[in-house]
Protein backbone atom coordinates (compact mmCIF):
# COMPACT_ATOMS: atom_id res chain seq x y z
CA UNK A 1 0.00 0.00 0.00
CA UNK A 2 0.79 3.71 -1.40
CA UNK A 3 0.33 6.06 1.75
CA UNK A 4 -0.15 9.47 1.26
CA UNK A 5 -2.44 12.19 1.83
CA UNK A 6 -4.52 15.01 0.10
CA UNK A 7 -2.99 18.47 -0.50
CA UNK A 8 -5.78 20.32 0.09
CA UNK A 9 -6.55 19.65 3.89
CA UNK A 10 -3.10 21.29 4.14
CA UNK A 11 -4.83 24.74 2.92
CA UNK A 12 -1.33 25.85 1.74
CA UNK A 13 -0.82 27.59 -1.95
CA UNK A 14 2.79 28.16 -1.79
CA UNK A 15 4.14 25.23 -3.41
CA UNK A 16 6.96 25.08 -1.40
CA UNK A 17 5.13 25.17 1.75
CA UNK A 18 3.26 23.06 0.87
CA UNK A 19 5.45 20.02 -0.35
CA UNK A 20 7.75 20.51 2.96
CA UNK A 21 4.58 20.36 5.36
CA UNK A 22 3.54 17.23 3.18
CA UNK A 23 7.04 15.53 3.92
CA UNK A 24 7.58 16.61 7.10
CA UNK A 25 4.00 15.18 8.21
CA UNK A 26 5.59 11.99 7.14
CA UNK A 27 3.99 11.22 3.83
CA UNK A 28 5.85 10.14 0.85
CA UNK A 29 3.14 10.33 -1.57
CA UNK A 30 0.17 13.08 -2.61
CA UNK A 31 -2.64 13.53 -4.78
CA UNK A 32 -2.85 17.47 -5.45
CA UNK A 33 -5.79 19.15 -5.83
CA UNK A 34 -4.60 22.58 -6.66
CA UNK A 35 -6.46 24.78 -9.04
CA UNK A 36 -5.78 24.23 -12.62
CA UNK A 37 -6.71 27.41 -13.90
CA UNK A 38 -3.58 28.44 -11.32
CA UNK A 39 -0.80 26.40 -11.20
CA UNK A 40 2.09 25.33 -13.97
CA UNK A 41 2.23 21.95 -13.93
CA UNK A 42 5.85 22.53 -14.17
CA UNK A 43 6.40 24.12 -10.98
CA UNK A 44 4.61 21.56 -9.25
CA UNK A 45 6.20 18.59 -11.14
CA UNK A 46 9.52 20.55 -9.58
CA UNK A 47 8.10 20.87 -6.46
CA UNK A 48 7.76 16.81 -6.09
CA UNK A 49 10.84 16.48 -7.11
CA UNK A 50 12.26 18.83 -4.66
CA UNK A 51 10.85 17.32 -1.51
CA UNK A 52 11.20 13.36 -2.89
CA UNK A 53 7.16 13.39 -2.99
CA UNK A 54 5.31 10.57 -5.66
CA UNK A 55 2.18 12.65 -7.37
CA UNK A 56 -0.26 9.87 -7.50
CA UNK A 57 -3.55 11.57 -8.90
CA UNK A 58 -5.14 14.98 -9.55
CA UNK A 59 -7.97 15.39 -7.59
CA UNK A 60 -9.60 19.12 -8.70
CA UNK A 61 -10.86 21.07 -5.87
CA UNK A 62 -12.28 23.67 -8.16
CA UNK A 63 -14.70 21.04 -9.68
CA UNK A 64 -17.41 23.37 -9.38
CA UNK A 65 -19.25 25.42 -12.44
CA UNK A 66 -16.84 28.74 -12.62
CA UNK A 67 -18.91 32.17 -12.29
CA UNK A 68 -20.85 32.71 -15.50
CA UNK A 69 -20.69 29.09 -17.11
CA UNK A 70 -24.15 27.44 -16.88
CA UNK A 71 -23.96 23.61 -15.27
CA UNK A 72 -25.46 21.19 -17.96
CA UNK A 73 -23.43 18.06 -19.66
CA UNK A 74 -21.59 19.84 -22.51
CA UNK A 75 -20.01 22.20 -20.11
CA UNK A 76 -19.23 19.99 -17.15
CA UNK A 77 -17.41 17.80 -20.19
CA UNK A 78 -15.56 20.75 -21.40
CA UNK A 79 -14.16 21.74 -18.42
CA UNK A 80 -13.36 18.56 -17.01
CA UNK A 81 -11.48 17.93 -20.09
CA UNK A 82 -9.52 20.86 -19.41
CA UNK A 83 -8.49 19.48 -15.85
CA UNK A 84 -7.99 16.22 -17.67
CA UNK A 85 -5.18 17.78 -20.06
CA UNK A 86 -3.82 19.13 -17.17
CA UNK A 87 -3.40 16.21 -15.11
CA UNK A 88 -1.66 14.91 -18.45
CA UNK A 89 0.75 17.46 -18.14
CA UNK A 90 1.25 16.70 -14.32
CA UNK A 91 2.14 13.08 -15.61
CA UNK A 92 0.28 11.50 -12.65
CA UNK A 93 -1.66 7.94 -13.00
CA UNK A 94 -4.96 8.88 -12.06
CA UNK A 95 -7.56 11.83 -12.39
CA UNK A 96 -10.67 12.09 -9.99
CA UNK A 97 -14.34 12.69 -11.44
CA UNK A 98 -16.37 12.90 -8.19
CA UNK A 99 -16.95 16.89 -8.55
CA UNK A 100 -18.93 15.99 -11.99
CA UNK A 101 -22.31 16.05 -9.69
CA UNK A 102 -22.06 20.09 -9.05
CA UNK A 103 -22.80 20.12 -12.47
CA UNK A 104 -26.19 18.46 -12.23
CA UNK A 105 -27.53 20.93 -9.80
CA UNK A 106 -29.68 22.14 -12.78
CA UNK A 107 -31.08 18.43 -13.50
CA UNK A 108 -34.83 18.23 -12.82
CA UNK A 109 -34.79 15.04 -10.84
CA UNK A 110 -32.20 12.19 -9.35
CA UNK A 111 -33.11 9.99 -12.20
CA UNK A 112 -31.79 12.92 -14.74
CA UNK A 113 -29.12 13.74 -12.92
CA UNK A 114 -27.65 9.97 -12.79
CA UNK A 115 -27.92 9.78 -16.51
CA UNK A 116 -25.74 13.40 -16.87
CA UNK A 117 -23.08 11.74 -14.84
CA UNK A 118 -23.25 8.33 -16.80
CA UNK A 119 -22.81 10.69 -19.76
CA UNK A 120 -20.40 12.63 -18.79
CA UNK A 121 -18.03 9.34 -17.83
CA UNK A 122 -18.76 7.40 -20.51
CA UNK A 123 -17.15 10.97 -22.59
CA UNK A 124 -14.54 11.82 -20.78
CA UNK A 125 -13.52 7.90 -20.69
CA UNK A 126 -13.01 7.97 -24.60
CA UNK A 127 -10.50 10.70 -23.89
CA UNK A 128 -8.82 9.12 -20.72
CA UNK A 129 -8.34 5.74 -23.03
CA UNK A 130 -6.39 7.89 -25.76
CA UNK A 131 -3.73 8.36 -22.91
CA UNK A 132 -4.24 5.52 -20.67
CA UNK A 133 -5.45 7.45 -17.67
CA UNK A 134 -7.23 5.73 -14.66
CA UNK A 135 -10.49 7.49 -13.67
CA UNK A 136 -11.66 7.18 -10.30
CA UNK A 137 -15.58 8.26 -8.88
CA UNK A 138 -15.42 8.57 -4.60
CA UNK A 139 -18.70 7.81 -3.07
CA UNK A 140 -18.84 11.41 -1.07
CA UNK A 141 -21.85 12.26 1.70
CA UNK A 142 -25.03 14.65 0.39
CA UNK A 143 -23.53 17.51 2.89
CA UNK A 144 -20.97 17.67 0.05
CA UNK A 145 -21.71 16.60 -3.29
CA UNK A 146 -25.34 16.51 -5.25
CA UNK A 147 -25.14 12.44 -5.58
CA UNK A 148 -23.21 9.34 -5.75
CA UNK A 149 -22.81 8.73 -1.54
CA UNK A 150 -22.83 4.94 -1.92
CA UNK A 151 -21.19 1.94 -3.08
CA UNK A 152 -24.24 0.76 -5.11
CA UNK A 153 -24.38 4.23 -6.54
CA UNK A 154 -20.90 4.06 -7.90
CA UNK A 155 -21.29 0.23 -9.28
CA UNK A 156 -24.10 1.64 -11.13
CA UNK A 157 -22.01 4.59 -13.04
CA UNK A 158 -19.38 2.08 -13.77
CA UNK A 159 -21.55 -0.46 -15.27
CA UNK A 160 -24.09 2.48 -16.98
CA UNK A 161 -21.15 4.49 -18.68
CA UNK A 162 -19.17 1.30 -19.76
CA UNK A 163 -16.54 2.99 -19.12
CA UNK A 164 -12.84 1.13 -19.32
CA UNK A 165 -10.68 3.74 -17.41
CA UNK A 166 -12.72 4.15 -14.67
CA UNK A 167 -11.94 3.10 -11.13
CA UNK A 168 -14.12 3.68 -7.39
CA UNK A 169 -13.05 5.03 -4.59
CA UNK A 170 -14.52 4.48 -0.95
CA UNK A 171 -13.59 6.69 2.05
CA UNK A 172 -14.26 6.30 5.74
CA UNK A 173 -15.56 9.60 6.63
CA UNK A 174 -18.08 9.16 3.93
CA UNK A 175 -19.43 5.79 4.12
CA UNK A 176 -19.91 6.10 8.41
CA UNK A 177 -22.62 8.44 7.31
CA UNK A 178 -23.58 7.43 3.69
CA UNK A 179 -23.61 3.55 4.28
CA UNK A 180 -25.68 1.23 6.97
CA UNK A 181 -22.73 -0.54 7.45
CA UNK A 182 -18.98 0.33 6.55
CA UNK A 183 -17.63 -3.24 5.30
CA UNK A 184 -20.35 -4.10 3.11
CA UNK A 185 -19.16 -1.49 0.86
CA UNK A 186 -15.70 -2.36 0.70
CA UNK A 187 -17.06 -5.96 -0.74
CA UNK A 188 -19.28 -4.63 -3.00
CA UNK A 189 -16.79 -2.75 -4.77
CA UNK A 190 -13.89 -5.52 -4.55
CA UNK A 191 -10.18 -5.62 -5.34
CA UNK A 192 -10.41 -5.05 -8.87
CA UNK A 193 -12.26 -2.16 -8.79
CA UNK A 194 -11.29 -0.42 -5.50
CA UNK A 195 -8.39 2.27 -6.78
CA UNK A 196 -7.82 3.65 -3.29
CA UNK A 197 -8.92 4.20 0.35
CA UNK A 198 -9.05 6.98 2.48
CA UNK A 199 -8.99 7.28 5.87
CA UNK A 200 -10.17 10.04 8.32
CA UNK A 201 -12.70 9.58 11.31
CA UNK A 202 -16.37 10.01 12.16
CA UNK A 203 -15.50 13.65 12.49
CA UNK A 204 -13.04 14.21 9.74
CA UNK A 205 -10.62 13.96 11.95
CA UNK A 206 -7.12 11.44 12.64
CA UNK A 207 -7.55 7.80 13.29
CA UNK A 208 -9.26 7.71 16.74
CA UNK A 209 -10.53 11.16 17.23
CA UNK A 210 -13.86 9.32 16.35
CA UNK A 211 -15.78 6.10 16.56
CA UNK A 212 -14.62 4.34 13.12
CA UNK A 213 -12.59 0.85 13.88
CA UNK A 214 -10.17 1.44 11.48
CA UNK A 215 -8.66 -2.67 12.22
CA UNK A 216 -12.15 -3.99 10.95
CA UNK A 217 -11.66 -1.81 7.98
CA UNK A 218 -8.21 -3.12 7.30
CA UNK A 219 -8.56 -6.71 8.39
CA UNK A 220 -11.52 -6.16 5.22
CA UNK A 221 -9.36 -4.51 3.08
CA UNK A 222 -6.86 -7.05 2.99
CA UNK A 223 -9.47 -9.96 3.04
CA UNK A 224 -10.44 -8.50 -0.33
CA UNK A 225 -7.13 -8.61 -2.03
CA UNK A 226 -6.81 -4.58 -1.65
CA UNK A 227 -2.92 -3.51 -2.39
CA UNK A 228 -3.66 0.13 -3.55
CA UNK A 229 -3.20 3.71 -2.43
CA UNK A 230 -4.13 4.58 0.71
CA UNK A 231 -4.92 8.59 1.77
CA UNK A 232 -5.32 10.65 4.99
CA UNK A 233 -7.41 13.02 4.26
CA UNK A 234 -7.95 14.48 7.43
CA UNK A 235 -9.64 17.86 8.87
CA UNK A 236 -9.35 18.84 12.57
CA UNK A 237 -13.05 20.22 13.99
CA UNK A 238 -11.76 23.62 15.11
CA UNK A 239 -11.10 24.51 11.24
CA UNK A 240 -14.72 24.25 10.49
CA UNK A 241 -16.85 25.32 8.70
CA UNK A 242 -13.42 26.84 6.84
CA UNK A 243 -11.85 23.21 6.59
CA UNK A 244 -8.06 24.79 5.97
CA UNK A 245 -5.81 25.20 8.63
CA UNK A 246 -6.16 28.92 9.16
CA UNK A 247 -2.97 29.67 11.57
CA UNK A 248 0.19 27.81 12.60
CA UNK A 249 -1.22 26.09 15.67
CA UNK A 250 -4.20 24.37 13.90
CA UNK A 251 -1.75 23.23 10.94
CA UNK A 252 0.35 21.35 13.44
CA UNK A 253 -2.11 19.59 15.11
CA UNK A 254 -3.41 18.65 11.83
CA UNK A 255 -0.19 17.43 10.97
CA UNK A 256 0.23 16.04 14.10
CA UNK A 257 -2.81 13.99 13.48
CA UNK A 258 -1.75 12.88 10.03
CA UNK A 259 1.53 11.61 12.03
CA UNK A 260 -0.45 9.54 14.42
CA UNK A 261 -2.79 8.03 11.61
CA UNK A 262 0.09 6.95 9.64
CA UNK A 263 1.69 5.65 11.87
CA UNK A 264 -1.21 3.92 13.19
CA UNK A 265 -1.50 2.47 9.72
CA UNK A 266 1.83 1.65 9.45
CA UNK A 267 2.14 -0.50 13.01
CA UNK A 268 -1.11 -2.29 11.24
CA UNK A 269 0.66 -3.42 8.09
CA UNK A 270 3.72 -4.51 10.18
CA UNK A 271 1.32 -6.96 12.05
CA UNK A 272 0.33 -8.72 9.53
Amino acid sequence: MKLGTISWTFGIDDLDELFSKVKATGFDYLQFSGDHTVYDPKDVLAAAEQYEVELLAYDPFNSQPPEGMEANLENGVAWYKDILNFALALKVPMLTLQGLSFWTVNQPDYASALQMLVEAVRQLDVEAQQHNLTLTYEACNHYELPCIQTADELLYIKEASGAQQLQLVLDSFHMNIAEQNMVKPLHKIGKDLLHSYHVSDSGRGGIGTGHIDFVEQFKTLKEIGFDGPVLFEIVIPSVRPYKFPMNEKQLEEMMAQGRQSLNFWKAMMKSE
